[in-house]
Order: structure tokens, then sequence, then C-alpha cells
């Protein structure tokens, strides 16, 4: 019996563990998904999940060191410290004809939506595999994002 408290808690650390390696963002690399409820110092730690999935509202689009800078492009951040400090460079994770919620707020993470639900504040009218907001020209499209790795421009028509 002595011996079950702290097999016990080596179970429970590494199970924690191996949870955080799966999910978490520490090994997370460029081209992996993420759900992201909000950005801001406060907000929890972005899961990984599969990038088709509904709740995949943003795509790691590169990983920095540090404080180093994101390659050119609009990304939105987040940035990791702790024994390995890194920047997470994040493109929004949707396509053509996908609507979102919480697009216009400055911390809130987007949302995948119906496009009929009135939480809805953006849509995505364009997207394309180059860094060309001239692209956007000609759509209903009021912003333009744009990210150098992986190339690609986002045309949005947004409601508000």
């Amino acid at each position: 019996m002595k011996f079950a408290i702290p097999v016990i808690i080596v179970v429970l650390v590494a199970g924690g563990y191996a949870v955080n390696y799966f999910t978490g963002t520490v090994n997370a690399q460029p081209g992996e998904c993420l759900t992201v409820s909000e950005f801001s110092k406060t907000a929890d730690e972005p899961t990984r999940v599969d990038c088709g999935s509904q709740e995949a509202n943003v795509k790691i689009g590169a990983r920095v060191d540090g404080d180093a800078a994101c390659p050119d492009g609009d990304y939105d951040t987040i940035s990791m410290s702790g024994r390995m400090s890194y920047k997470l460079c994040l493109t929004v994770n949707a396509k053509q004809g996908d609507c979102l919620s919480g697009f216009l707020s400055d911390t809130a993470g987007y949302k995948k939506v119906a496009c009929t639900d009135p939480a809805k504040d953006a849509e995505l009218v364009k997207v394309t595999d180059t860094v060309d907001k001239a692209v956007c020209e000609g759509t209903e499209a009021r912003y333009a994002q744009s990210y150098s790795t992986p190339p690609t421009t986002l045309c949005i028509k947004a409601d508000k």
C-alpha cells in the first residue's frame, strides 16, 4: 500500500504529459490546426485538433523562437513561455464560402458558423494560394488578409 500513492502520482503525471503532448502546442508544427477561444494573455492554451473539424479555427503558418517576428503577413499570434518559449503565427483556417463569428473582435477566437447564423460577422468570399491582396478587388470583400507562409490570401466580406 505504501507504493500505491507514488505509482498513482507517476501515472497521473505521465497521463497529463501525454495529453499535453498530443493536444497542446509544445510540439505543434506548421500545417497543424488549433482551437483558439481567445487571443489574449489570460486565455486558455489552444488545443490541437484535426484541420477538418468544425472547431479548427486557426492553422499554424509558422512557429518561431521566443520573440522572433512572424513571416510577412496578417498573422494572429500566440506566445507561449515556460521551459520553451515560442510564438505561433496563425492563419484563419477556413475555405471559400465559410462564415465566421468573432472575426471583428480584437480578442475572441474565430468560430465557424452557418452563414444564416445571426452571430456571423464575416464570410470568406475568395481564398487563393497567392500573396496578393489585389485578388480581392472586384469582390464584395471589405478585408483582405495575406500570409507569406503558406502563401495565402483571404478576401473577407464583413457584415458590420
